[in-house]
């Protein structure tokens, strides 16, 4: 991966997705459980999943992490530039999440990975907004993203798709109220 930055924050450590990591996130990435929620709901080969690792790891225009908690992989999160610019260069980015471990979604946890890489974005890219992009039938992570701080955007894609924005003082607003089940 072309970025070697690890996140360590909020009880989880995000590290940059590896060679080694692609067959545990290609387990997960075809689950039902989180495929059903994908844009491309297709299940993936061993050999597409290659093929994109290849594309994506000198592609300065995405950051892709693995989700780590207490050394174990759960799920994975990334950052994406909306346009050709690099990640570095945009103040607005586009973000992805899920968690692949069953036993984890619907925790806290689900929150601490978000808050990570979002106060990452934030902080450390110097990124002014972030985006998502959530299926209008999956309510919890329409919940989930609005727990966060995020806003649903006045102009919507389509019916299908709830477009959401967030902006630093909400994330910080957000941080705030899940600081109090962090423990350290």
């Amino acid at each position: 991966m072309w970025h070697t930055d690890e996140v360590s924050a909020f009880n989880v450590q995000l590290k940059p997705l590896q060679q080694d990591d692609l067959a545990q996130v290609l387990i997960w990435r075809n689950s039902p459980e989180v495929s059903s929620q994908m844009l491309d709901q297709t299940e993936i080969s061993p050999e597409r999943q290659q093929s994109w690792f290849e594309r994506i790891s000198s592609d300065r225009r995405q950051m892709q992490f693995v989700i780590y908690y207490k050394n174990q992989k759960v799920g994975v999160c990334n950052l994406k530039s909306p346009t050709a610019l690099a990640v570095a260069e945009c103040d607005s980015l586009d973000t992805g999440f899920y968690l692949g471990e069953a036993k984890y979604r619907g925790t806290i946890l689900a929150f601490f990975a978000a808050l990570a890489l979002n106060q990452y974005a934030f902080e450390q890219l110097g990124a002014k907004l972030l985006k998502a992009q959530v299926k209008s039938s999956n309510s919890a992570a329409l919940r989930f993203n609005q727990q966060l701080g995020y806003q649903a955007d006045a102009a919507q894609p389509s019916e299908q798709m709830v477009a959401m924005t967030l902006v630093p003082q909400a994330h910080q607003n957000a941080a705030a109220k899940f600081a109090t089940f962090i423990r350290n």
